[in-house]
């Protein structure tokens, strides 16, 4: 179909585009606009490394050693905040109704590369509540880093700090329904102009349907296109034994020596000694028998063999 074609067959139609893309806007944005609240508490922590004081001295790293440990140390705090390590401890001291699974879906964290800094993200449907996740994990790491050992071939021993304690959100995170409105509207649209589009392709007498049985039986039709023949040459072709021995057959004049050259009452396997003199015809329609010359031989020119006379006269 061309573009008018299209543009008339989603003309006719245009009440279930419509309708589709405002279902479709509904279903998105509906459930957007009426989810609950949820409050975002954010903390950020700060690990350093110093040298304890009752320590022995240690051999000190390369600059860049170092720091390539500082940020490997940096990290695992980073990834441990949401893993049961901390968050059991945390719904166990808050009294919360999670899970470990349930409060790992509602923490975020994140370190900066090249930087020894944690930022931590709590989403609560509760502000305070968030707030209180937030400093409690802070607490469990520092608790946890105190215990832990310095990182080896580093020598000095991380310590944690909170540079800015979480506070309890006053309003919720904003839900951009009309977001989720819009992009259910353009799903819904795409799907209409698919709708409509089929409508009209099976309204004009070709369904897709229809269109694959008739190719099927077009296929179920058309004879098998002979191949090359698998089973080598005919066993009745050319003879392998060489021509003929006898010669093509033909209607032209027989090579000399034949029977057929012979006059009537002639035997042609009589030898040449007894056989009459050729007879040669005259004007008269009179046939006059003739010789060859006298001391001349025979003309043994048409092909018939000698008697054993005529070669013994023909032995020198």
């Amino acid at each position: 179909m061309d573009l008018a074609r299209y543009r008339d067959v989603i003309g006719r139609r245009w009440t279930i585009v419509v309708a589709l893309a405002l279902l479709g806007g509904v279903v998105t944005g509906v459930p957007a606009a009426r989810r609950d609240p949820v409050y975002r508490a954010e903390t950020q922590l700060l690990v350093t490394f110093a040298a304890e004081g009752a320590a022995p001295p240690q051999p000190r790293p390369s600059a860049p050693e170092a720091g390539r440990l500082m940020q490997r140390r940096v990290k695992t705090y980073a990834t441990m905040m949401n893993t049961p390590r901390l968050t059991r401890p945390v719904i166990d001291s808050l009294r919360l109704p999670y899970t470990t699974d349930d409060l790992a879906t509602r923490v975020v964290a994140s370190s900066t590369v090249n930087a020894l800094a944690i930022d931590v993200a709590v989403t609560d449907r509760s502000g305070t509540t968030a707030a209180a996740i937030a400093d409690a994990l802070a607490a469990e790491l520092q608790r946890i880093a105190r215990r832990d050992l310095p990182p080896a071939g580093l020598g000095l021993k991380a310590q944690v700090a909170v540079v800015r304690p979480a506070v309890a959100p006053q309003r919720p995170e904003p839900v951009w329904w009309p977001l989720h409105t819009l992009g259910g509207a353009f799903g819904g649209l795409a799907i209409g102009l698919g709708v409509a589009l089929v409508l009209g392709y099976r309204r004009a007498g070709t369904p897709v349907g229809a269109d694959l049985r008739t190719v099927w039986a077009a296929v179920r039709r058309r004879p098998v296109a002979s191949g090359p023949d698998v089973h080598g040459p005919d066993v009745h072709g050319p003879d392998v034994n060489g021509p003929d021995v006898n010669g093509p057959e033909s209607d032209g004049p027989e090579p000399d020596g034949d029977a057929d050259d012979f006059p009537p009452g002639v035997d042609p396997s009589a030898s040449d000694g007894d056989r009459p003199d050729p007879v040669r015809p005259t004007p008269g329609g009179a046939s006059v028998a003739t010789s060859p010359p006298p001391g001349e031989e025979p003309d043994q020119d048409d092909g018939r063999v000698a008697s054993p006379a005529v070669k013994a006269r023909q032995v020198p």
